[in-house]
């Protein structure tokens, strides 16, 4: 435009020389030449570029006129011929002599509508009729004496020729206008104006026009006729020919210019069916092209995918894909790697002359409004029912989860129904805004937990009634075992309502893994009052201070270790997996003040009902039995296990023990070598598809997402910046170049960088003065004075695609050769050093804009956004933006920009070929690289993939750490608790001591690492892959050996000293151990077990499998494994028990028996 403007005023600077030079002569054309100038005078300070682009616009319309309508003018006037052509020549309609084309071709019809264009303006125009009748000189019916086959056209006209004439014989065509002038002034050869510009140049004609008075009037007046034709023929025409002229015109008899006609006549061009045929609201925009896009041609046919074959359909998807604009706006072609899936051939090898064979899939994107947005926009004056002002962002959001939902179900309804149709449709919608699928999902199996947690609770129940139930009525204990458990399931409870109160939100992972896991540990502490308590017999005050007093440290010793491993938790920035253990956390401090406070109030007054001789559950009824007939009756019936399986299997010696032994050895390595194994090729991540289950639509969608195309939005983010740099801004695209170089990365033009757009904006590649929201405002930035500048390419940016013999589906970068440079910007930069048209011929420069402080840049990017409409996600001023004065609740893009800019972000882009979570992580590394090579300037990448997958980049490193500190704290309470009772017992040296509780500790961890190396290998064998789910099961596993093997080794340290083998130092041990620890695992395991009857496939893989490779791994290194090894070890440092030379029964006798309270201090204290 500038070189127009230029080339412009020096077309009329050279013909105002020549027209004086002629007014100065004495000759004919001397007058004519002085009038000619005093016009030119006039026309001269009407020279601008708004001028030009103006007239470009009406130029481009006449031509654009012809291209669009000439296909329409050649079909009706050929079937008009076809039908009247004899009778339009035959002396009824009065034109016998009339020479008439019988047919035209297109470039005939193409010369007649531009004949129309710039024929005469008169007041009857008619639409492009193709009547052949009508002399395009006098625009009255045809005059045998003045026809010319082939040079008819419709009647009317702008009034102002634009057809360049006759220049060396070749009429000008569209946009050569200028060469005219350039070839006239190429050579220093005097210029006739009247031949060579007057009568010819359209951009004389269009401007003298603008100064020339006109008075004409549109009245739709009936077409002109003569005596020489019938009435029959006027009535034809006149009922052929539709008009332009309507009640919106210029009045009669106004006075105005030839040019104020002409945009008239223009105007209604393009809005009469014979230019586009549009209407807006009602016609679709669809259906035609605009030819900017590859493959694409001026007023063509959009492709058709509604009832054509299979063939047809597959050869229109296999061309570039464009929106509405076809790439001029709205960045280029589509990539087709979102749009399209499970091709064939592979997408980047088809193309319309290898077009689709395949396509599996076939993706539909749509953006909604957040709330925020919703509320604003439902303000707007233009909304059907009317404007809502009132509308909260509460509303808003449940409007929106409702809207999510209903579109969800209407578009994938009959997704399951074969015969529905032959496209399955499926969807899925994030949960920005309003909860989603995945949320709804989510809060679907998270509240579906409570009919298992139920079962699981009544079975714990049940089982717990059951062994510690007796046939004594008295002696039983199931009243306050029932209670026991109610008041675990309340503690629980309790926690979890003071959870959510403080902020922690149920989620998936809390309600499938606290109520079976957290129950069970509270019933195991639970179990150890109440074995306590029955054993040491007795029903005294004094009988139950000396059993709490014994209890109570090794339950806070294990609560201490369970807190302890969901601590570690918080370690983890997964907000599922730190959430979780904070609720974990406050429910082991619930259970564990339930357990030591409460229930032992309970305890306290069942063994009063005992005392009392009150039947158990009925307490109101007294037993008429004695003490001892009740002592016959009260032996536990499940001490039995242990004598007839433990035992055999493990301490009683023989073939059987040492082959049962050589099996647990056996196992213990094997089971370690597979943890090992499925340890170092697990899988890492957890996508939808395994979230959904495949019998809903949205698991269908997932599976296809996959499996097919795999994409997801991504943007790019920098912070605080001195936006106002140069080289800051070169390094934004830069980094935005780089995230867009990966291969998991859409293509997409730089200029869709804010930064880069808005850098262009002020320069003289600014584009946007061809449009103008307003006839009077010019709109680059060089018009607000916000100039920029080009600086050398020094970091290898993109260039743009400008090799006009090639079509480019995008437009690539924004930099560009010196030979693509503005000769006015080459100027400025030679003026400023930076050029040389020697050295620099090659080279290559990026836009930029070098702020002159803060201020400059705030009102700079502000005029931009408001006058081009640019964005970048930068924060503004609530409430700044000016309201529309004619539509309230519409305002324009002119809010006053938050500065200095504390946050900027990208365009919308997308992440592709994300097939696998190796190639989501691959995404995540190589966008994220790009962000990490400038120490100096930093950015970040946001969007599902950064937000979700990105926690598998570090999880390995997540797991490592929670393993050592989970061991650490393991080996720390343990060591601490070995030697805080065995200094109780004061019965050995310090150093005893200390060394005897460091080497049970390790004892201990070696423990812990065998069981959680195989948990996190076996796992892993069995199809879990490694995510914040499963680290918080290979944590547990930490938590339940743990508790299982502090406690044999503490027994098995602290046995008596007259227990000299260590083999009988494991069965004192295990004799009184095996019946909790059993009890504790079985317990443990039923709330598990229940987790396998989910209908979520995602509970059982993440849940059921982990926890159950737990509690049996756990229980055989903690409870088989740990005694084998014990048993071979012969290690005086290990052994500190009492030297008391009190005789005592058998270790069988005490299990079965409950007597001989002496020892049972030394028996309590192993209970786990």
């Amino acid at each position: 435009m500038n070189n127009m403007t230029r080339d412009t005023a020096a077309v009329f600077q050279k013909l105002g020389e020549n027209l004086q030079r002629i007014a100065d002569e004495d000759g004919g054309d001397s007058e004519r030449a002085a009038e000619l100038l005093e016009v030119i005078s006039e026309v001269v300070p009407h020279i601008n570029r708004s001028s030009i682009e103006d007239f470009y616009r009406y130029y481009t319309t006449r031509s654009l006129y012809a291209d669009l309508g000439a296909e329409t003018y050649q079909t009706t006037y050929n079937d008009l011929m076809k039908q009247y052509g004899v009778l339009l020549t035959s002396d009824t309609f009065g034109c016998p002599s009339c020479s008439l084309n019988q047919s035209v071709t297109f470039e005939q019809s193409k010369a007649a509508l531009l004949r129309h264009a710039d024929n005469s303006f008169s007041s009857v125009n008619t639409a492009g009729a193709p009547l052949p009748i009508w002399n395009p000189i006098t625009g009255y019916l045809l005059d045998p004496e003045g026809i010319k086959p082939g040079e008819l056209g419709p009647h009317g006209g702008s009034g102002i020729d634009l057809s360049g004439g006759p220049t060396e014989g070749v009429p000008l065509q569209s946009g050569e206008y200028f060469r005219l002038g350039q070839n006239l002034f190429a050579e220093n050869k005097p210029l006739n104006p009247f031949d060579d510009v007057v009568l010819y140049d359209p951009v004389v004609a269009w401007f003298m026009a603008g100064v020339l008075p006109f008075t004409g009037h549109c009245s739709n007046e009936p077409m002109p006729a003569d005596s020489k034709n019938s009435a029959l023929f006027v009535a034809l025409v006149k009922s052929s020919s539709p008009k332009w002229c309507t009640k919106h015109n210029v009045p009669n008899e106004t006075k105005s210019t030839k040019q104020d006609f002409a945009r008239m006549w223009f105007d209604l061009l393009t809005n009469s069916e014979s230019f586009l045929n549009i209407t807006i609201g009602e016609s679709d925009p669809y259906v035609w092209t605009t030819g900017e896009g590859c493959g694409y041609s001026l007023a063509g046919q959009r492709p058709q995918y509604s009832n054509q074959t299979k063939d047809t359909i597959l050869r229109n998807a296999s061309m570039e894909l464009y929106y509405l604009d076809e790439g001029v706006v709205l960045g280029g072609a589509l990539d087709r790697n979102i749009l399209i899936g499970g091709t064939s051939p592979a997408i980047g090898d088809y193309n319309k002359s290898n077009p689709l064979k395949t396509v599996r899939l076939v993706q539909n994107i749509y953006l909604a409004l957040v709330p925020g947005d919703i509320v604003e926009k439902v303000k707007n004056c233009n909304r059907p029912l009317g404007p809502i002002n009132d509308l909260t962002v509460e509303e808003a959001e449940a409007i929106l989860f409702r809207f999510k939902k209903k579109f969800e179900e209407t578009w994938s309804a009959g997704w399951d129904d074969p015969n529905s149709g032959e496209v399955q449709m499926v969807g899925f919608f994030d949960d920005t805004g309003a909860d989603g699928s995945t949320a709804r999902m989510l809060q679907e199996i998270t509240l579906s937990s409570g009919t298992l947690m139920v079962i699981s609770f009544i079975i714990i129940i049940l089982f717990s009634v059951l062994f510690l139930a007796s046939c004594d009525v008295i002696q039983s204990r199931v009243l306050v075992t029932m209670v026991g458990v109610g008041l675990v399931i309340l503690s629980f409870f309790a926690a979890i309502g003071l959870a959510i109160l403080v902020g922690i939100k149920i989620n998936v992972t809390i309600g499938w893994t606290l109520p079976f896991i957290i129950i069970g540990l509270g019933v195991d502490d639970m179990y150890i009052i109440s074995l306590a308590l029955k054993n040491h017999g007795g029903t005294s005050l004094r009988d139950f201070t000396s059993v709490m007093r014994e209890v109570t440290l090794p339950v806070t010793m294990t609560s201490m270790v369970n807190f302890c491993m969901f601590a570690v938790m918080n370690l983890s920035d997964i907000p599922a997996a730190y959430k979780t253990a904070q609720a974990a956390m406050l429910c082991i401090a619930f259970l564990w003040l339930a357990v030591i406070l409460s229930f032992p109030a309970y305890c306290y007054l069942d063994m009063k009902r005992q005392d009392a001789r009150r039947v158990d559950v009925f307490f109101c009824f007294t037993s008429k039995k004695s003490k001892a007939e009740a002592a016959d009756s009260s032996q536990p019936s499940f001490g039995a296990i242990y004598e007839k399986v433990y035992k055999p299997l493990m301490i009683s010696g023989g073939w059987v023990q040492n082959t049962f032994v050589i099996f647990v050895w056996i196992a213990a390595v094997g089971l370690f070598s597979a943890g090992i194994y499925g340890s170092i090729y697990r899988n890492i991540g957890l996508g939808l598809e395994d979230f959904f289950s495949t019998e809903s639509q949205t698991g269908m969608w997932a599976m296809y997402r996959t499996k097919y195309l795999g994409s997801w939005n991504i943007r790019l983010n920098w912070g605080a910046l001195d936006y106002g740099v140069p080289l800051t801004q070169l390094k934004m695209m830069k980094q935005f170049e780089g995230v867009v170089s990966s291969n998991f990365v859409s293509e997409i033009d730089t200029e869709q960088l804010w930064i880069a757009a808005f850098a262009l904006w002020t320069t003289r590649q600014c584009s946007e003065n061809f449009v103008k929201r307003e006839a009077s405002q010019r709109e680059c930035g060089q018009d607000f004075g916000c100039v920029g500048t080009w600086e050398k390419n020094t970091l290898g940016l993109r260039l743009k695609n400008i090799d006009s013999k090639t079509c480019y589906p995008r437009k690539g970068g924004v930099c560009r050769y010196t030979q693509d440079m503005h000769p006015d910007d080459l100027v400025d930069l030679a003026l400023q050093g930076k050029y040389d048209q020697y050295s620099d011929e090659e080279s290559t420069w990026c836009p930029v804009f070098n702020a002159k402080n803060n201020e400059n840049l705030q009102i700079c990017i502000e005029r931009w956004r408001d006058y081009a409409g640019g964005v970048g996600s930068l924060l503004v001023e609530p409430n700044t933006a000016t309201e529309s004065t004619t539509c309230p609740g519409e305002f324009y893009d002119n809010d006053t920009i938050v500065f200095p800019i504390p946050i900027s972000s990208g365009p919308l882009m997308f992440g592709i070929n994300m097939q696998t979570h190796d190639d989501t992580i691959s995404l995540i590394q190589e966008t994220r690289s790009s962000c990490d090579k400038d120490d100096e300037m930093h950015c970040w990448m946001s969007g599902i993939p950064f937000d979700y997958w990105e926690q598998y980049l570090t999880l390995d490193t997540l797991l490592y750490e929670v393993f050592g500190i989970s061991i650490a704290v393991g080996f720390c309470v343990a060591t601490a608790f070995l030697f805080g009772k065995i200094t109780l017992e004061h019965e050995h040296s310090f150093r005893d001591t200390l060394l005897g509780s460091v080497g049970g500790a390790l004892l201990i961890i070696l423990t812990c690492v065998l069981s959680t190396v195989t948990v996190i290998g076996m796992s892993s064998l069995f199809g879990v892959s490694l995510t914040a789910f499963s680290v918080m099961s290979f944590v547990l596993s930490v938590g339940f050996v743990v508790e299982y093997s502090v406690h044999i080794i503490h027994r098995f340290i602290t046995a008596p000293m007259k227990y000299e083998s260590a083999r009988k130092r494991v069965e004192y041990s295990m004799s009184f151990l095996f019946l909790p620890t059993f009890m504790a695992f079985v317990s443990s395991t039923i709330g598990v077990v229940c987790l396998a009857f989910t209908e979520f496939e995602f509970n059982k893989i993440y849940f059921f499998r982990p926890l159950m490779i737990v509690m049996f791994v756990t229980y055989f290194f903690g409870c088989f494994f740990l005694p084998a090894l014990l048993s071979l070890i012969e290690l005086d440092f290990l052994k500190l028990g009492r030297y008391s030379t009190t005789p005592s029964p058998s270790v069988t006798e005490q299990v079965s028996e409950g007597v001989q309270q002496s020892m049972f201090r030394d028996d309590v204290n192993g209970v786990p």
